[in-house]
């Protein structure tokens, strides 16, 4: 869905404008396995969808615009990486927005 270049880019500027405006955090990679693992969500953004990151590693994604795919997920340090089939990994941070609310900068998503 979304390329580490611009996960990165948008993630730096999301961390610069919340500096001001919240307290949003970015998310160690523990955390990030502690919140999400096992866990399906419905994000928004560029499109719609619903993402999954299995336990056993596995992901699978339903987006309004790209359609269904599954892949895998892992964590490298505090980057999440995605790697679904026909495209290529995609690492990059995850911010907490507030309690329940994430984002890699472009997309949003809560989990409850």
């Amino acid at each position: 869905m979304m390329t580490f270049c611009y996960r990165t880019l948008i993630a730096t500027a999301l961390v610069a404008l919340a500096g001001t405006a919240s307290h949003a955090s970015e998310l160690a990679g523990d955390e990030f396995k502690a919140t999400h693992s096992g866990k399906c969500f419905d994000y928004t953004g560029p499109s719609t969808g619903t993402e999954c990151y299995n336990a056993d590693g596995s992901a699978s994604y339903d987006d309004s615009a790209y359609g269904k795919n599954n892949g895998s997920w892992s964590i490298r340090g505090n980057q999440v990486c995605t790697r679904y089939r026909g495209e290529g990994l995609s690492c990059g941070p995850i911010m907490r927005v507030n309690k329940n609310t994430y984002s890699d900068g472009e997309y949003t998503w809560t989990i409850n």
